[in-house]
């Protein structure tokens, strides 16, 4: 068994990573990023299969996964690197990230560093253009945005069936989204952007009550806190979890839920521990586990969402510096919330 993981016993749910003590990268099989509600459910998945797979006598990977979601890590500029070396043979990522920043991009993905990992996806995912045209991001689930409604507060109004609705003029000062003003969520910002331009930010902006975690909005729809609101922008992984079902509805938007795409890349000379991260992640146990907990699995014959997915397209994400792009975005927001 590859012992440079760290790991030192098989009930310990928990990986130990050397780099959290010696502050030192290592060559990688496998580097993980995941969303903050399932990364630590991962990492533990992970973990085990990595065990039984060394004690199968595969190649066990040599990889790394930070714990948290705001802190620092070694890798975090990795993707800065100018030797290809030094980049793990497998990443999986949550977004654009920096791995699609254009340095990147030009430097790695244009030169045939990365290889196509086969992309046997569900229709949904296909139908929102979540398969990469070049066949180098291989999206693995999504990460949907859903509409929470406060059923006391909406009051009379008609119930949103749209994100054109939650921009409607009905709903001034009366929307709750996460992030801060300036730097909204991506997937809000850049879905609502491509459907309803700049002027729809502006829009946004000017119905937005407020900013919370998408875990306090949760326990905050349907209750009689004073700084509720009547509709509340969050994941559907949060949605779910509300304590006042009784006085709240999940609205999926009728053209599609905007979503967080959880995707892989894989190097050209990968070496054979990565087949065992893509065994776990492509996966049934681990496809049942996302849609069990409001994520959607692309892995097709998983139980299908409740509507359809929306997404910008891998197209957007390579014709624009999307880095540069969301302080202009932003902006438009803050117009119609300072407005």
């Amino acid at each position: 068994m590859n012992t440079a993981i760290g790991t030192t016993d098989l009930l310990d749910d928990e990986p130990v990573f050397p780099e959290n003590e010696t502050g030192l990268r290592r060559r990688l099989d496998y580097l993980g990023w995941a969303p903050c509600p399932i990364r630590t459910e991962l990492r533990q998945r992970l973990h085990r299969h990595f065990l039984a797979a060394a004690r199968r006598s595969e190649t066990e990977p040599v990889w790394f996964m930070p714990a948290g979601c705001h802190s620092s890590n070694v890798y975090d500029d990795v993707w800065r690197t100018a030797d290809a070396a030094e980049l793990p043979g497998l990443i999986s990522e949550t977004g654009f990230g920096d791995f699609n920043r254009p340095e990147f991009v030009r430097r790695w993905l244009d030169t045939g560093v990365f290889a196509r990992i086969p992309d046997d996806v569900r229709p949904e995912f296909r139908e929102a253009g979540l398969v990469d045209p070049r066949g180098l991001h291989r999206v693995y689930g999504a990460n949907p945005e859903v509409v929470l409604v406060d059923l006391k507060r909406l009051g009379e109004r008609p119930l949103p069936r749209s994100w054109a609705d939650l921009i409607h003029p009905r709903f001034r000062r009366d929307v709750i989204i996460s992030g801060e003003s300036g730097d909204i969520h991506e997937s809000l910002l850049f879905g609502l952007y491509r459907d309803h331009g700049e002027a729809g930010l502006a829009a946004l902006g000017a119905n937005v009550r407020d900013f919370m975690h998408p875990a306090e909005m949760a326990k905050t729809a349907g209750s009689q806190s004073p700084r509720g609101a009547a509709l509340y922008v969050l994941p559907g992984f949060f949605a779910r979890s509300g304590p006042h079902r009784a006085a709240t509805q999940i609205v999926w938007p009728d053209e599609g839920a905007y979503l967080t795409p959880l995707y892989l890349l894989r190097k050209r000379d990968a070496g054979p521990a990565t087949a065992v991260v893509l065994d776990y992640l492509l996966g049934g146990e681990w496809a049942a586990h996302l849609a069990k907990v409001g994520l959607v699995p692309a892995r097709v014959g998983s139980p299908p969402p409740p509507g359809r997915l929306r997404w910008v397209g891998w197209d957007f994400v390579r014709e624009n510096d999307i880095e540069a792009l969301r302080p202009a975005l932003n902006g438009a927001f803050v117009r119609g919330y300072e407005g």
